[in-house]
């Protein structure tokens, strides 16, 4: 009895699977024309309150999705009513022939044509004299066939962009506004080849200029000379320093005898001027003897430095009044 009751549970939960796999698949098969006909009634709601800017990509989108007269229909009202009529004529053109006899939007359509006809924009797109044909023709982003150069082209009023391109990657462009009943020429010309330039011949071409000789590296007199002025530079550079912080310090210990008395009696400013003056005294120092061995290097690089082509040399010697030494040089 169990077993019995499982099996049929099992063949309901079968068969209702079934059912709800066919219809998921018959729902999404409906699902495009579905779709199209909820975009036709919310585009003709806004098309019967006079909105048709609104209205239109409703229609147009529903039509993309399932094509349908009804939608034709109002897509081509909506499209003359607000100025489209080059649109809203070849919308009606292409109804035309979908509706019968007895359909009432027969009359009606060619009424729409007849009416809309002597207020279509044309464009007539040429080629200039002798011009080859371009591979491409756009007109405001769709291409245009070629058979329609020369011929007349319904466009709705308004500005519009044409651009031609031909196949050695020459472009031209043309912008025109045309209005309503009225008929507009342009004439398409590529641009100029660019010339080629001409050959140079290695005869004209222009010889690169040979390089300088080597400069002749400078003599290590020069060079150990020029170190000495650094250093002696750098040497009496310290020594004003030293001169300056010095006199700093001088005139520190002045204001600190005003503020400190006696060691015992020394207000906070001055036992700041304090350690201001002894930071300055060690800073002369230190400049001091910086300067001084400068000074000293720099000397004895400049004394010892040879001159070109000759040698030099410092020996002992004994002069009137004492030792010394005598620089003696060779040429």
């Amino acid at each position: 009895m169990r077993r019995t009751r499982g099996r049929s549970a099992i063949c309901g939960a079968l068969s209702l699977a079934v059912v709800c796999a066919a219809h998921a698949a018959s729902a999404q098969t409906k699902a495009p024309k579905d779709e199209a006909y909820d975009l036709f009634q919310q585009g003709l709601a806004l098309a019967e309150a006079h909105d048709c800017p609104r209205a239109l990509p409703l229609f147009r989108k529903s039509q993309a999705l399932y094509a349908s007269r009804g939608t034709l229909y109002n897509l081509a009202l909506c499209e003359r009513e607000i100025g489209q009529v080059a649109s809203a004529w070849r919308h009606f053109k292409e109804l035309l022939p979908q509706l019968e006899a007895s359909d009432p939007r027969l009359s009606s359509t060619q009424q729409q044509l007849t009416e809309l006809e002597p207020r279509l924009p044309r464009l007539i797109v040429t080629l200039a004299d002798g011009a080859p044909a371009p591979s491409e023709v756009v007109l405001d982003w769709a291409a245009m066939p070629q058979a329609s150069l020369g011929s007349e082209l319904p466009v709705d009023p308004g500005d519009h962009l044409l651009v031609a391109r031909w196949a050695d990657g020459r472009q031209a462009e043309a912008r025109v506004s045309v209005d309503e009943g009225a008929r507009k020429d342009v004439r398409l010309e590529p641009p100029p080849v660019a010339a080629a330039p001409a050959p140079v011949r290695a005869s004209d071409a222009p010889q690169a200029p040979s390089p300088p000789p080597d400069a002749p590296p400078p003599p290590a007199s020069s060079a150990r000379r020029t170190l000495a002025f650094v250093v002696g530079g750098v040497g009496v550079a310290a020594l004003g320093g030293s001169l300056i912080t010095g006199g700093l310090a001088i005139g520190v210990k002045g204001d600190v005898e005003k503020e400190c008395p006696e060691p015992s009696q020394c207000s906070d400013e001055g036992m700041s001027m304090r350690s201001r003056g002894q930071t300055l005294t060690t800073t002369s120092t230190v400049l001091g003897a910086i300067g001084l061995a400068g000074l000293g290097a720099g000397l004895v690089l400049f004394l010892t430095a040879p001159e070109q082509g000759t040698s030099v040399a410092l020996t002992p010697a004994i002069l009137p009044g004492g030792g010394g030494a005598l620089l003696h040089s060779r040429f």
